[in-house]
């Protein structure tokens, strides 16, 4: 059975919404600081840790060393890109997914790293839709 273990770090709207979604097809982990946010995941059965990220320790307890998808979605480009550089030259986590804010910084990550960055997302899906708007 292949590995499905992942580790969702930021308990916010998006990583509640992915840990949701993901949690009928693989064994999930969401860590958060704020008890608050791990409070409004709801409808999840996966496993929930209040704490730092950051720590090592904390990672390790929670299968970071057999992880096959990591996704850091915190509010801080700066704890993602330290986390996903982690993930992926420390522990070689085969999925690593990186929410950036600020798109500039996709620069400073890994290649192997899937970054996700909204405001390029966005500025996509508005270029998609003003071309639509010239051709009808």
């Amino acid at each position: 059975m292949k590995n499905n273990n992942t580790i969702i770090i930021g308990a916010g709207r998006l990583g509640g919404t992915i840990a949701r979604s993901m949690n009928k097809t693989a064994n999930i982990v969401v860590i958060d600081r704020n008890k608050s946010k791990i409070g409004r995941l709801g409808d999840f059965s996966g496993f929930v840790e209040v704490g730092d990220a950051t720590d090592r320790a904390l990672l390790e307890k929670n299968g970071i060393k057999t992880a096959y998808r990591f996704i850091a979605v915190t509010d801080d480009d700066d704890t993602n890109i330290f986390l996903t550089d982690l993930c992926t030259h420390i522990y070689h986590v085969p999925q690593v997914y990186c929410r950036l804010k600020d798109s500039r910084k996709r620069a400073l990550v890994d290649e192997r790293v899937n970054c996700i960055c909204p405001f390029d997302l966005s500025l996509a899906e508005f270029e998609e839709a003003k071309e639509k708007e010239v051709d009808e």
